[in-house]
Formats: structure tokens, sequence, C-alpha cells
């Protein structure tokens, strides 16, 4: 019997126009802003295999004004597989390139609308200048009985910031098992390993986490999971741990709370850890209007301090509206503001924007 296959094709496109406060985080250098963005995705679902590749450019202008034209893009490729009924595995890379002001200033990655609950906003107001960034996963899941599984994983993550400061990496390997007690907990036991190399600074560390998934409700979830880090003597902090409470409407209205201490990805220069309290709301129905309420605050800290690598604090707040104007057109607008703290450096950022969005999604599916 021929196997069934899905293939898709997804096309958007976005013209927002608004005000930047602090253009690249400047103090003072205020400019209007018209953003353009494009988003491109394919791919393929079958019964066993599934693949897809998106690519997301964000081009931002500065009417009326010197500051030169900035651009970001971010380019993803997915394949996951059924090795057996019981066994599958995903494989992830992304590539990303560009001022990485004009991803905190423009409309949201077009790629990552259902993005799972994090704190990745806090991080956006923190960075300058221009960035390549590149990130491969590996996940293998094995069903070992009804209730359990076990899961091994392999990653790598490349920063450099073009001169700006010390380019960073760092690879990972871990394993974990999970078991549901009933069905309503599901409790576990996760171990990792992490290099992580900045500039001419390497930290080495193990970490060994309890966690678990309690649904209380049909609408509240809460998770959680902790436990202690081992390391290399110029690596700071002895423990990590993620909190999140999280509740869900039948008509998808939404609210989370959560607070974290993790290594940290190289996002931010010189740092090894990051320490953050985050939450956000969503309300409204889809076909007439959504509206969404988040923000957060996270610490930076490395090992050994440096000019490069000073303790960073920062917080977001970002609110947005969006409205359906048919099928595949809507438009939004968002307000989002930025602050950090770095040594006696006090910076203050905020934006704001009308955007214009046609998105046509899964156009086309067809059976070959």
């Amino acid at each position: 019997m021929p196997r069934e296959e899905r293939s898709y094709f997804d096309l958007a496109a976005s013209l927002s126009y608004g005000r930047d406060t602090a253009v690249n985080n400047t103090p003072d250098l205020k400019s209007n802003t018209l953003g353009i963005q494009g988003h491109i995705g394919i791919g393929s679902v079958g019964r066993r295999y599934s693949r897809s590749f998106t690519h997301d450019a964000t081009l931002v202008e500065f009417p009326s004004s010197n500051i030169e034209r900035q651009q970001y893009h971010w380019t993803t490729v997915n394949l996951t597989g059924m090795s057996s009924r019981r066994t599958a595995w995903g494989l992830n890379a992304a590539n990303a390139y560009g001022a990485d002001a004009a991803r905190a200033g423009s409309s949201v990655s077009l790629a990552s609308v259902n993005s799972p609950i994090d704190n990745s906003g806090v991080q956006t107001g923190l960075i300058t200048g221009s960035t390549l960034r590149q990130y491969v996963t590996f996940l293998v899941d094995h069903t070992t009985s009804e209730v359990s599984a076990i899961s091994f994983g392999a990653s790598a993550g490349f920063h450099n910031f073009l001169g700006a400061a010390p380019s960073t990496r760092q690879y990972e390997i871990n394993a974990a098992y999970r078991e549901f007690w009933s069905p309503r907990l599901l409790v576990g036991v996760r171990g990792d390993a992490v290099q992580q190399n900045f500039g001419a600074g390497t930290c080495v560390t193990a970490a060994l986490d309890g966690l678990s998934t309690y649904q209380m409700t049909t609408a509240i979830r809460i998770d959680g999971s902790g436990g202690p880090v081992f390391g290399s003597a110029q690596c700071t902090g002895n423990y990590q741990y993620e909190f999140i409470v999280s509740a869900q409407s039948a008509r998808g209205n939404r609210a989370y709370i959560g607070t974290s201490r993790k290594r940290g990805n190289g996002s931010v220069a010189g740092s090894l850890w990051e320490t953050s309290v985050y939450g956000g709301a969503q309300m409204g129905n889809p076909r007439r209007f959504t509206a969404t309420l988040s923000g957060g605050y996270s610490s930076y800290h490395g090992g050994a301090l440096t000019d490069t690598s000073a303790d960073i604090n920062g917080y977001f707040v970002s609110a947005e509206y969006r409205r359906p104007l048919s099928e595949w057109a809507e438009w939004s607008f968002t307000a989002r503001h930025f602050q950090r703290t770095g040594s006696s450096i006090d910076l203050t950022r905020t934006v704001f924007f009308v955007t214009f969005t046609w998105l046509k999604q899964h156009g086309g599916p067809r059976v070959r």
C-alpha cells in the first residue's frame, strides 16, 4: 500500500510603522520606523517522517533619519521520524543573522507564533549590534511501557558577536526518564553535561534534576524541575530550577507565571547563568480579536567578570492587540518596553508600532 504524504506551502508578509525611542539601545537615538517582514515555509508530513523548512526576513527602515537600514534573518530546518511504534526522533537546526535590535523592535517572528512558554523576550532587549547564531539539536524518545519513557539528546550552539564581544559556544548531552504515576501526575529524572566556551574561558558542568508535571484541574497545570549542578572551579552556581504555573480555558484564554535559574545559552556575551521571573496572559476569540500581555525580569551573570562579561540585569513588558480583517489578513498594535542595567549604564527603550499582516498557512495541501 503506498505511503500517503501531505505537502504544504506557507507564505506571509507584514508591513509595520511605529517609533523606537532608543534605536540600537542607544539613549536619545529616537526615530520613526518602517518594518517589512516576509515568511516562507515548505514541508511535508507522512506516516513515519515529516520535514519542514522556514525562513523569516525582517527589514527595518528609519524614515527621515541618518540611521542605516537594519535586517534580521532566521532560518530553520526540522526533521522528525518514527523508527518504530515506540521510538521517535527529531533533528532541528537554525541559523540567524543580523541586527538583534531589528528582531527586538519588529513584529513577532511568524515562524514562532506558537512557541511554548518561556522568557526569551527578556533578552531581546539586551543585545546590541549584529550577531550570527547557529543551533543544532537532536533527540530520541523511546516508550518503554504504557506509562514510562526514556529520551536521549544532544545539542550545540554558536554565537558570534562580530567583534563586539568574544564569541561563545555551548555543547550539551542529556538523558531523561519519565513515568506517569497517575493520569494527572508525571514524574521523572534528567541528567546532562554541558561545556560552555566564552572567549578564552571554558566551563564544564553536570546536573541532575528531578522533574514533575501535575495537571491539577482540567485548566490548571504545574511544571517544575530542579537539582544540583557540579562544575569547574570558575563556574558560578551550584543548582538550577524551573517552575511554571499555567492555566488555559476551553475557549483558549491562557495565563502563566514562572521562575527559573538555568545555564545561559550564549545569547548574552560572557553570561554563564540566567535567573528569571516572567509571566503573561492571552485572552479573546481568534476569529474576532486576541489581546496579549507579557513581561519578565532576568539577571545574567558569568564567572570571572571582565569588561565584556559584566553582570547584567534587564526586564521587559509587552502588550499586543490583534484583530482579523479576513481569512488571510489581520492588523495588530504592539508596544514593548525594555530596560537593562550593566555596570553604571542604565538603558531604557520603548518601541510601538501598527502592523498589517497577510498570511496564507498550509496553502494548497495535496496528497501524493
